[in-house]
């Protein structure tokens, strides 16, 4: 957990860096908004205007950027005086709490008001009165301004919200919206009539979102030359990503989550292979220390055997300091070869940009969807770098390249070598030495009037000179981009730090509440015994009588899983006395069957002798005293010689049998699993009908 938590805290820090970046004109839009709300208002209006901020597109991020943002600013203007202008209080509803108008204003009212105190003295104006509001608002030396944040707006009731907007007396509110849907059309103008709307001053503001937002998160977190990220994302969970964010949703929110969803055991080395230890000696005996970590030592072994270059070396490691070692050497030689692709794909990626505003053959041109996304610097291109699709891409690029003018191939050579001499890391550097070497040479062989060229309207025409360094360059760029595009999966023990073409575990965020909640009901073991073994507390769950691999019998569930056993047996109108008394028999069962067991496990009673040295005859029900044994039939067919119970005790168990069912129909009723129907008050309708067994 420990490794993990360091890989995702990197991702995430990597991931909230570029949201904020992306994020920063429109909190700065919103903040000025809000502070400066009041400031400038039209004069002469018959009524004041409420100034409304509807936001469309927002995400956990960028919310927490916008309520920083407020908390922190204040208006650029200074009052006459020169002292500092009014700040900005914020309250945030949402719509369970918002179910009626006088919720609302409690709401609004009350997280104002009380935001200073913990316990407010006693008035004679009620907590959702908007006097109280105005009269505390009065109170106040530094007049502030009051943000009211709306969050999933389309949820809130529409009549509660119109009576709100239009019952406010003057108070500078500022209302931001929370906007789910998409700003065409508004959601605003459409669910809201224009009396309301005439109240309003509207200003909409559009979030960066889409599949744009989500392209430029995945390329500078995992292809970003000048950031090394522990995990790297496979093909397989790339493709998942990239289908649902054209499918279903392109949210910030929705990639995080998919994010935060990958694990591997091998992982525990992502970092070093040391296991968190302080040696490499302490790290010997911590895997060798137990059982798991022996599973997890033969796991890297058979890695190690499977990767080709152990197989040809045939130099497998016998001691467990070889075996760590060989992981650091992996460690290496992993991100080293991540660390070239990265570098390759913003190297075509910059080739393709400048060949694509200019190329004779058209093989840029048109702006179709096919061929966008056969660009590199479409979405989908991101799963073929990593599955080596991506040649026929590069090489059209290296084709345009070839045919690029002497003013086109200049700024082409430039830009590479401010990218290669701009990279921040020092072994990349060391990487790329040679590339580096090469584009400095290249730069100093373009003749001056290549330079002189460039601002040059005339069109695009390739002497002999600028003909032959383009096709230098356009050879150079094909074979150093095709020789770094590899697979990683190519790489010794690349499971441990790449995700591979393993697909998205979709269960986090698509999951299946109801086949779930009806399995766990029916086969109530399965899931104990799953626990048990996740957990590691298999030895505390009592095996039973009955075999581990087959089908517990009906009066070994638990008291949910027979009443809801019954319940399915049933037809659409389940009559509860019925159920009771079905659920009653299984119990008998059980408890007859337990004392058996308990019986069983109890040791042998000796027998009384009289004088005669002979057994004494034991008397009791279902048997004779001549000793002859009249053994009682139960409906499942088997003998039983359990004493009878008293009056007293028959009536506790009575009690207790009606108290579980109780508590069983309960549970049942709280899942969803019965419809209560007025018309016949002994019983209830299912809600489900096509049950799996």
């Amino acid at each position: 957990m420990r490794a993990y938590n360091a890989a995702w805290q990197k991702c995430l820090n990597r991931v909230r860096s570029i949201l904020k970046a992306l994020n920063a004109s429109v909190v700065e839009n919103v903040v000025q908004q809000v502070s400066g709300a009041y400031d400038d208002v039209l004069p002469g209006l018959p009524y004041p205007e409420l100034p409304v901020v509807p936001l469309y597109g927002t995400s956990f991020a960028l919310l927490d950027d916008i309520m920083h943002g407020i908390a922190n600013s204040q208006s650029a203007k200074n009052d006459a005086d020169g002292t500092p202008s009014h700040p900005t209080l914020q309250v945030h509803l949402y719509p369970p709490e918002c179910s009626s108008v006088t919720n609302m204003m409690r709401a609004l009212v009350t997280g104002f008001v009380d935001r200073e105190c913990d316990k407010r003295k006693a008035t004679s104006l009620a907590s959702f009165d908007v006097n109280l509001l105005r009269a505390w608002y009065t109170a106040q030396d530094s007049q502030p301004r009051l943000a009211v944040f709306l969050h999933e707006f389309e949820k809130f009731d529409k009549g509660v919200v119109q009576d709100v907007f239009m019952h406010i007396p003057y108070l500078p509110l500022v209302f931001v919206l929370g906007m789910a849907s998409p700003p065409t059309p508004p959601y605003l103008h459409s669910a809201y009539p224009r009396s309301t709307l005439a109240l309003l001053r509207v200003q909409q503001v559009l979030a960066p979102t889409g599949v744009t937002t989500i392209k430029e998160i995945l390329t500078r977190t995992f292809y970003d030359a000048n950031f090394e990220p522990d995990i790297m994302l496979g093909p397989g969970a790339l493709e998942y990503i990239v289908d649902f964010a054209n499918r279903h949703s392109a949210s910030p929110d929705t990639l995080l989550t998919m994010l935060q969803h990958f694990a591997n055991p091998l992982s525990i080395f992502v970092h070093d292979n040391l296991l968190g230890q302080t040696s490499t000696h302490d790290a010997e005996r911590v895997l060798g220390s137990s059982s798991g970590f022996s599973a997890l030592s033969d796991a890297l072994h058979a890695r190690l055997l499977a990767s080709s270059s152990q197989k040809q070396t045939n130099n497998r490691p016998q001691t467990i300091t070889q075996l760590l070692g060989s992981v650091s050497t992996a460690r290496a030689a992993f991100h080293r070869t991540a660390r070239r692709m990265r570098v390759a794909f913003a190297v075509a990626r910059i080739a393709e940009r400048v060949a694509s505003d200019e190329s004779p053959n058209a093989l840029f041109s048109g702006g179709g969807a096919e061929a966008r996304a056969n660009r590199l610097d479409g979405l989908e291109m991101l799963v073929g770098v990593q599955r080596s699709r991506a040649t026929s891409q590069v090489h059209s690029v290296c084709t345009a390249v070839r045919k690029l003018s002497a003013a086109k191939l200049y700024t082409l050579v430039q830009e590479l070598h401010t990218f290669l001499y701009g990279l921040e890391s020092a072994a990349t550097r060391r990487d790329e030495e040679d590339a580096r070497l090469w584009i400095v040479q290249t730069l100093n062989e373009c003749p001056q009037d290549m330079e002189d060229a460039q601002d040059d309207d005339a069109p695009p025409v390739q002497d002999a000179t600028a003909k032959e360094l383009a096709k230098n360059v356009g050879d150079w760029l094909e074979g150093y981009i095709q020789e770094r595009l590899v697979r990683l999966e190519e790489c010794t023990l690349w499971d441990i730090w790449h995700t591979g073409a393993s697909p998205f575990p979709s269960e986090p965020i698509n999951p299946a509440p109801r086949p779930t909640v009806i399995a766990a009901l029916l086969h109530p073991h399965d899931f104990i015994r799953a626990h048990a073994g996740l957990t590691g507390t298999a030895g505390l769950i009592s095996s039973g009588d009955e075999d581990s691999s087959g089908d517990p019998a009906l009066w070994e569930l638990p008291d949910t899983s027979i009443a809801f056993r019954r319940y399915v047996e049933a037809g659409r109108m389940v009559n509860v006395f019925d159920w009771f008394e079905s659920f009653a028999v299984v119990l008998d069962n059980q408890r007859k069957q337990l004392k058996r067991r308990a019986a069983a496990a109890a040791p042998p009673t000796p027998a009384r002798v009289n004088g005669r040295g002979k057994r004494s005859p034991v008397k009791g029900k279902g048997r004779a005293v001549n000793g002859k044994s009249k053994p009682e039939e139960h409906e499942d067919g088997e003998e039983s010689s359990d004493e009878s119970m008293d009056e007293e005790e028959e009536e506790q168990w009575k009690n207790e049998v009606q108290a579980r069912f109780i508590r069983a129909l309960h549970e049942l009723d709280y899942m969803g699993f019965v419809k209560h129907t007025g018309r016949k008050p002994d019983h209830v309708i299912r809600t489900i009908y096509d049950v799996p067994d």
